[in-house]
Formats: structure tokens, sequence, C-alpha cells
């Protein structure tokens, strides 16, 4: 990926004097596939019906490690000019609530800034309070179903405008 995303570091207690470093990475990286079927198996779970994810050419993929182990991703697809939509925001679940989603979500929305990006898109659905509540937190706005989500009725869909980088 583009050596000019630098990678971002945090400490956290959870991982005492470790550090988890945020970097650009392939979306075909074995890392990524490796949370990617994590994800599509825990969503399984929540989705029995949901059907097999559509194929995806993000522009730009994030991964965080630590030591080397990936913990998390998210991608950021192209949806239209200005506009991009957030995909497979994913965090594994025994390092959930300490601040890795928002810190993967802040990166992406900083890297889309920086490359015109005015408009962010995401859906997630309904049994997911935790993703939910994660968007709007991070100032997400509901909106109505878009694009493919247009009369799922599981879909809760949101957007957020970023200010110009």
């Amino acid at each position: 990926m583009s050596s000019s995303i630098p990678q971002t570091r945090m400490k956290n207690k959870l991982f005492n004097s470790h550090e988890v470093v945020v970097e650009a990475c392939h979306f075909a990286d074995e890392s990524m596939q490796l949370l990617l079927s994590q994800l599509e198996w825990e969503l399984l779970q929540i989705y029995p019906d949901m059907p097999k994810p559509a194929t995806l050419q993000p522009q730009l993929a994030l991964i965080a490690r630590l030591d080397a182990k990936p913990l998390g991703c998210v991608a950021l697809l192209p949806f239209s000019e200005g506009v991009a939509e957030i995909k497979r925001l994913f965090i594994v679940s025994s390092v959930r609530g300490h601040g890795l989603a928002r810190r993967l979500l802040t990166e992406l929305e900083q890297q889309a800034a920086q490359q015109g990006i005015r408009r962010m898109l995401v859906e997630t659905g309904d049994l997911q309070p935790a993703a939910i509540s994660l968007y709007q937190r991070m100032g997400y706005q509901p909106i109505a179903p878009y694009g493919p989500y247009i009369g799922n009725p599981v879909s809760r869909c949101f957007e957020k405008w970023l200010a110009a980088a």
C-alpha cells in the first residue's frame, strides 16, 4: 500500500507498554483476510440469512496491529464524487471496548478528508447496538437507507460530513 500513509501509534493500559500500530495495507493482505473471515463468521451468528458479502475494491484499507498481531480493520470504498462508504469495521472481540474502533475510524476519516472525501456513509444492522452507538458518538447522523440497502429492513444507515483537509 502507499508509503505516504504514516503509521500511527497508541498506548492503552490493556496493551501494557506495547503500542498498537495502525497502518495502511492491501485489502488482500493475509492479516486483513483473517480479520474479515472473523467478521463474516460473527455477522452470520447475528444474521443467519445474510448473503455472502460482496467483493470490494476499497481505495484504502487500514489494519491495527499489536506486535504484528492483527486486532482490527476498516476499509474505505468510493461511492460517488466526494463520497465514500465505510466498510468492514471490525475489532477482535477480546480487545473491544478500548478505543480501537474509534481510533481506526478517526484515522480513516483523516485519510478520506486528505483524499477529497467530504461525506462519509456507513451501514450497519439493527441488531448491532454497539456499532450504532459508536457511529453516533463519532458524529454520524441517521439517514434513510441508500444504494444497496434501500428496502433492507435490518439496515441502519448514517452519514457524516468531513471538514476539508
